[in-house]
């Protein structure tokens, strides 16, 4: 089985949500994904079965944002943590950011947090996901 992706439209963009892990999509795909992160136990206090992504093929600061707080609200629904790529230099401004719960180096920097750190972090100037 395939991850159940749903696309909704984003101007001449588009944007999608995966879901895949045990009993949702593909569990050999989720692991093939995931095979080059680091142990996130020990950082986020669970191994991860499921993955939700939530991605927007739009690029304007709104678009940024949105995605952002569209995680947060999944996330309220479902729980998790988020786990989000940063540029080296926004490393000091998620660090202090409530709702952060780890970040690490290794093998990108990345930061792990709940769905009030999102939130917390689109308020900051500059905020941005990566690509």
């Amino acid at each position: 089985m395939r991850p159940r992706r749903t696309r909704q439209s984003c101007g001449s963009a588009s944007s999608w949500f995966a879901l895949m892990g045990s009993g949702i999509g593909d569990e050999v795909v989720f692991e093939a994904e995931h095979a080059d992160e680091v142990d996130q136990e020990p950082l986020i206090g669970f191994a991860p079965t499921h993955a939700v992504d939530v991605v927007a093929f739009c690029n304007s600061p709104v678009d940024h944002v949105v995605t952002a707080l569209l995680t947060a609200a999944v996330m309220d629904l479902i729980g998790g943590i988020a786990n989000v790529e940063l540029r080296e230099d926004q490393v000091p401004i998620v660090a202090g950011l409530p709702g952060i719960v780890a970040t690490v180096t290794d093998p990108w920097l990345a930061a792990y947090g709940s769905a009030d750190f999102l939130r917390a972090w689109v308020q900051q100037p500059g905020f941005r996901l990566l690509k």
